[in-house]
């Protein structure tokens, strides 16, 4: 379960924060002759392209919610209340244990359980990297030349500094108590930022 995929950079590069960063002036720095050099700004992007990736972006949190929908019908009525237990710990905690919480997960989740959730996941990246590669071909070369180019800075960058963390997440994505917990816990974040923009 690898998600630090070529295709995925560029889709985080063309995110709605991305994108309205591109399309928005630039201020000029009080002082120029003290600014540093910046590299060249990614080419402008069309309407075309920026409906594109607000678009990808829905479908790819209509596909988070039907995987969480998925992954929560699998469990039995026993489980699904264990996961909600171990959520309202984890939001009152003052030093919430993830970890601790997935172990319990795994130590009571069946073959079957286990299954439904590897499925949902695996099913919801393959069509999340879907979405950013429908996305990218609607770049022009030096779009995607650019937005390559800043994703694996950006990798370059977190490798040398966030190694462990990234390590510890790469190896979440192989345990289905880790999994779970992580797309109930998407699911809420939504929703708490959907409520925020009422």
């Amino acid at each position: 379960m690898r998600r630090f995929s070529v295709t995925m950079m560029v889709a985080l590069a063309v995110s709605p924060a991305a994108v309205g960063a591109q399309t928005s002036a630039t201020p000029a720095p009080e002082n120029p002759a003290a600014a540093a050099p910046v590299p060249s700004p990614a080419p402008a992007m069309s309407a075309a392209t920026i409906k594109g990736a607000f678009h990808m972006f829905s479908e790819v949190q209509a596909t988070q919610r039907a995987a969480r929908a998925a992954m929560l019908g699998a469990l039995t009525p026993a489980h699904r209340q264990l996961l909600s237990r171990l959520i309202g710990d984890l939001a009152v905690a003052p030093d919430p244990n993830i970890d601790a919480a997935a172990k319990q997960l795994d130590g009571v989740l069946s073959p079957a359980e286990v299954r439904a959730i590897g499925n949902a996941e695996a099913g919801a990246r393959t069509q999340m990297v879907g979405a950013a590669g429908q996305m990218q071909s609607t770049l022009s070369p030096e779009q995607r030349r650019q937005m390559l180019e800043q994703g694996m800075q950006a990798v370059r960058a977190m490798s040398s500094s966030m190694a462990p963390a990234i390590a510890k997440a790469m190896q979440d994505e192989n345990d289905p108590g880790h999994v779970l917990l992580k797309s109930v816990l998407s699911g809420l974040q939504s929703f708490s930022m959907l409520m925020r923009s009422q």
